[in-house]
């Protein structure tokens, strides 16, 4: 019984893998904005023979991106000149993510438990297509989910901490990752500190290679402080601002580091002359964050490369407009939605059976990570998919607990 489990496991994270493959056949890359600017920045890079940051540009830069997703499309555009092998390693780990997460939730709570958490993961069709694009989310939660899985399966407590330094380089929301883990292991009788030894020292050698390089210490994306305040600024009371955000921009005395520095002043100066509105945005804040999971259907939208803005036909102001005259895709879109509705319902639900060891770590990355974006986030629907791996395993300790509980 327990080889059959096993074996129908494999199966379903195998034809899980193999579909990542078909779609990005089928439907292709997806020019998603942000992945459209990694890869010129990447074409940029190879002109100068150069990683990202080039030296040479660090006062032209008026912020600093993604680090690590950006140089994994210079080593792809270096080595194949192309993005497609980058894609099709994407589509790799997204596979190897799925298993990370069985095998962790198995650990975690049990093996039943954690075959409910694949059966969700792989059923969820946000999580189709997003192997079709460059953006950081995909390799972030790979790294994410191999450090769990290397502390919590293997107590290779100070190879996780490198993995989230990896995954932080990716894009800058492993510090959720490393604290929740940090409570997860002191209140589970695991007093140890050594995932945040191997965090900062692998925050320290990919910082200094950065530093010989460029002369900066820069290990993660420099792009916050300057979407708070350029966002904040436009949102109202401009005349309350010494200068306008965006001029910082274009300040070619500065290099990427100070303009980051003068953005941060900026917004708390802000912050402190209106605590009042900074606190009435964050609930805001919370409905743009999680009021859909659209973002990985804009895989399926025909003719996706000539349309001015992709996101429109699957929006939510498009589709509350539009029902039920819908397309395929937006069909598809609200059947993800509603997967999406029942797995936050039943997650949110499933908390009043709370217990340490099995609720503890999605619970501290969830409101860890939401409490990390009200206060420095500016409210995207993008920004929460790093917690949904943690969401889907409450929905299915509730579905273990009221549905499948007689079940071996």
């Amino acid at each position: 019984m327990q080889d059959s489990h096993r074996q129908l496991t494999r199966l379903l994270i195998a034809v899980f893998t193999l579909l990542q493959f078909v779609i990005l056949a089928i439907f292709g890359y997806t020019p998603y904005p942000d992945s459209e600017g990694y890869i010129l920045l990447a074409r940029q890079c190879i002109e100068h023979d150069d990683l990202y940051p080039i030296t040479s540009q660090l006062n032209d830069y008026p912020f600093l991106w993604n680090i690590g997703a950006i140089n994994a499309v210079v080593f792809s555009l270096k080595l194949f000149n192309s993005v497609i092998p980058i894609l099709v390693l994407y589509a790799l780990i997204k596979g190897t993510t799925a298993w990370f997460l069985y095998q962790t939730t198995k650990v975690m709570v049990n093996s039943k438990v954690a075959f409910i958490t694949l059966l969700l993961y792989i059923l969820y069709p946000a999580n189709y297509g997003e192997s079709t694009s460059t953006l950081s989310e995909l390799p972030f939660m790979f790294f994410c989910m191999l450090a769990l899985w290397l502390v919590i399966n293997r107590k290779l407590y100070i190879m996780g901490g490198i993995m989230l330094a990896i995954a932080n380089w990716f894009r800058p929301m492993a510090i959720v990752f490393l604290l929740a883990l940090l409570i997860y292991l002191r209140f589970t009788n695991r007093k140890t500190l050594r995932p945040l030894v191997g965090y900062i020292a692998m925050i320290a050698v990919i910082g200094s290679l950065c530093y010989l390089r460029t002369g900066l210490f820069l290990y993660q994306a420099k792009s916050g402080w300057m979407n708070l305040a350029v966002k904040t600024y436009e949102s109202g009371q401009q005349d309350e601002w010494k200068i306008n955000p965006n001029t910082i921009r274009d300040h070619i005395d500065w290099n990427v580091s100070q303009k980051d520095s003068a953005w941060k002043h900026m917004y708390i100066e802000w912050i402190m002359k209106h605590p009042g509105d900074y606190i009435r945005r964050m609930p805001d804040k919370l409905f743009r964050t999680y009021i859909s999971d659209n973002v990985n259907m804009c895989t399926f939208i025909p003719n996706k490369n000539k349309k001015e803005y992709m996101y429109e036909e699957i929006s939510m102001p498009t589709l509350v407009h539009h029902f039920p005259n819908y397309s395929p895709v937006q069909w598809f879109t609200l059947l993800n939605l509603l997967y999406y509705f029942c797995l936050l319902l039943t997650a949110f639900y499933s908390i009043r059976y709370y217990q340490k060891e099995t609720y503890l770590l999605p619970i501290c990355i969830i409101g860890i990570g939401t409490v990390v974006l009200l206060m420095v986030g500016h409210g995207e629907s993008r920004f929460h998919v790093p917690f949904m791996p943690f969401i889907i395993i409450l929905s299915a300790l509730l579905i273990n607990k009221k549905i499948w509980r007689r079940m071996g």
